[in-house]
Formats: structure tokens, C-alpha cells, sequence
């Protein structure tokens, strides 16, 4: 099998990296990368897009459209159909709940953002198979799909993640914060939490990332009286973040306002729990199967709730205040068997790809 992944933002990003793995483990598959123009001017950009996807897609079986490139479907559909070949829609990041509901960067209603569920609705549909990852967001993507079949794909721990020795809560509770400080993380909350939390037990927050709202979280701190508690680290490889989820007690997940943010399941998430730490992350039923395999290790919290965050804080490792569920062994090899049970589905659409030709 010959296959295209097409607008690659990231050849490391998790999402993008682990489904590439699969394919070449699964079925020997040669994958073709097919990287974002980073050219400047926007049409210039266009064309050489589409230079490297025509390119690419010479003699493939399957194209994949990558996560953030959904707004390419229709080109990509164009080509597969010129090409013969299998298209498959990863629509990890929706175009408009990330810019309207997510960011809040377009007006509700505006002729932008109609353009852009447009373009989410034709993603799905133009699809042969359409990719989510959790089963509340393809729910979602199944009504705006019509017939076209949407498998789940977990997102799920990288090889990195692995089981660490247990901490010690005893002394100072370590809280590890990691990303770029998106609105879908809800990084004001946590502060606030923290704000509530520290009058009750020591806490030291590492926050590790950049982006252009870290400023602003480091500022609130500051505002907040926060800053002995508070440790901001500049963004680090992927690969260093098993050492600074080592150190920490706590692993904290996403707790942003939106329906985006109700309905995902990070990668901090799974992460966090592969490597054997708690992590405290706001309710979803997007992490039912989680919570089954990880018990106490996952604590849930009420959505936008900063005082619910910091009850947990407080509680944890409390013997007064266990959780009643269940706290399990090592759970990487669970967490892995629910990934495997969506690409298993996958599997079931890709097979006959390879005598499509």
C-alpha cells in the first residue's frame, strides 16, 4: 500500500505521527509526507499545496487529509477521485468550533463563519472515512456526514509514556501544567483554583509552553499573588516531557468553557495516565472508557468550576478524602487496548484499499 498524508503541520505532532505508524506497521505501507507550505503569500502557498498533492498522490491508494487541514478536503477529494484512491478525512480540529467556539476569533453568525461549517460539513462528506477522536465528536461529525462512516480514532499515549515510579504527596503537592495556554485548556481557571487552593496546602505549578497567551496567564499570576507558587517553563520537546511528568503529582488536563472542550480528550490526558500520575480534568462523557480502565487516577470536574479544581487539589492524597474508586495497576496496556479497538475499525475500511488499483 501507497499512501499520501497530505498537509502535514507537524511530522511529530502525536495525532499524525502515531496513525503514520500504523499504517506502515499494519499494512507495510510506504507514507508519503506531503508538508504545509510555509511559503510566503497566500496564493503562492495555495498553489505549491497543490503542486504536492498532485505530486504526492501519483500512484497512492489512500489519501489522508492531516489534522488542521480539513479546509483542503475538496482538493484532496478532487484527487482521489483522479487518482483512484481511498480518501480519508482526519477532522481531529473542526474549522469552526475551533475559530468561533473555541477562540471566539469569529463572530457567531457572520459570513465566515457559515463559510467555515461549510467547509467542516463538506470535509466529512467528501470523505470515503472520516476520523474523530472520541465518540461525542463523531457523533457530531455523523450528522453532518450523512452516510459517511466516521471511526474513532483515540488519540492515546505516545511510547514515552510509560509507567514512573509512584511520588510522595506527603510535602508540597506538584501541579504540571503543559501546552500553549489555548482557550480549550482553560488556563484562567486553573489559576483561579490555584488561587483557592493555596490557602489550604503547598502547591508549586509548573507551567510548561508559549504562545501568545502566556503573557497574559503569567500576568494574572502576578495579579492573583500567585507568583511563589507559580513556575513558567519555556516549551520543551516532546521528549522531555516524561522528566517534568516524573517530578510532578498532579497532571492537569483541559478545563476550558466551550463544547470543544467538553468533548475532547487531550493529549496531556492520556499521557498523564500512561505514565501512572493522576490527572484532574474537567467532565466529559468523552472519557467513560477512560475512566473504567484509569479509576482514581482520573478525577473529574465540574465544567468551568475553578472551586470544584481546587477541592480536588486539596484532596488529593488525603487518606480522609480517597476516592471511593478503584485505583488501579500499571494502565498503559489498557489505555492501548482501547486505541487498538479504533484502529480495528479503521482497519476494517482500509483493507481492501490496496486492491482498489
Amino acid at each position: 500500500m501507497k499512501v499520501l498524508y497530505y498537509g502535514v503541520h507537524d511530522d511529530a505532532y502525536p495525532r499524525n505521527s502515531r496513525i503514520r505508524g500504523h499504517l506502515a506497521e499494519r499494512y507495510g505501507a510506504r507514507v508519503v509526507v506531503a508538508a504545509r507550505s510555509r511559503r510566503r503569500g497566500r496564493l503562492v502557498r495555495a498553489l505549491d499545496d497543490a503542486r504536492g498533492l498532485w505530486r504526492g498522490s501519483r500512484d497512492v491508494d489512500v489519501i489522508v487529509v492531516s489534522e488542521m487541514r480539513s479546509s483542503h478536503a475538496p482538493w484532496a477529494w478532487l484527487a482521489s477521485r483522479l487518482r483512484g484512491a481511498l480518501l480519508v478525512v482526519d477532522c481531529f480540529i473542526g474549522l469552526h468550533e475551533t475559530a468561533v467556539l473555541d477562540w471566539g476569533s469569529v463572530r457567531p453568525g457572520s459570513l465566515r463563519a457559515l463559510r467555515l461549517r461549510l467547509l467542516d460539513r463538506l470535509a466529512v462528506r467528501l470523505a470515503d472515512v472520516a476520523l474523530s477522536d472520541t465518540e461525542p465528536r463523531a457523533e457530531s461529525l455523523r450528522r453532518l456526514g450523512g452516510s459517511t462512516p466516521v471511526v474513532v480514532l483515540p488519540v492515546g499515549a505516545p511510547a514515552w509514556a510509560r509507567d514512573l515510579p509512584p511520588t510522595d504527596p506527603g510535602g508540597t503537592l506538584r501541579v504540571l501544567y503543559y501546552g500553549n495556554y489555548i482557550p480549550l485548556h482553560g488556563t484562567e481557571t486553573v489559576i483561579e483554583a490555584l488561587e483557592m487552593t493555596v490557602p489550604h496546602r503547598s502547591v508549586e505549578l509548573t507551567l510548561i509552553g508559549g504562545g501568545p497567551r502566556r503573557d497574559g496567564i503569567r500576568r494574572l499570576v502576578d495579579r492573583s499573588g500567585l507568583s511563589a507558587s507559580c513556575r513558567f517553563v519555556d516549551p520543551v520537546p516532546e521528549s522531555d516531557l516524561r522528566a517534568a511528568i516524573a517530578e510532578s503529582d498532579v497532571v492537569l488536563g483541559v478545563f476550558g468553557d466551550s463544547a470543544k472542550a467538553r468533548s475532547v480528550v487531550a493529549n496531556k490526558v492520556w499521557q498523564g495516565l500512561a505514565c501512572g500520575r493522576t490527572v484532574i480534568t474537567q467532565r466529559s462523557t468523552a472519557l467513560d472508557e477512560l475512566q473504567v480502565v484509569a479509576g482514581a487516577r482520573l478525577v473529574q470536574t465540574e465544567p468551568g468550576d475553578a472551586s470544584s479544581v481546587a477541592a480536588a487539589l486539596v484532596a488529593f492524597g488525603r487518606s480522609d478524602h480517597r476516592p471511593t474508586a478503584r485505583t488501579p495497576g500499571p494502565v498503559a496496556p489498557a489505555l492501548e487496548a482501547l486505541v487498538a479497538r479504533g484502529y480495528a475499525s479503521l482497519d476494517a475500511h482500509l483493507g481492501a484499499a490496496g486492491d482498489r488499483r
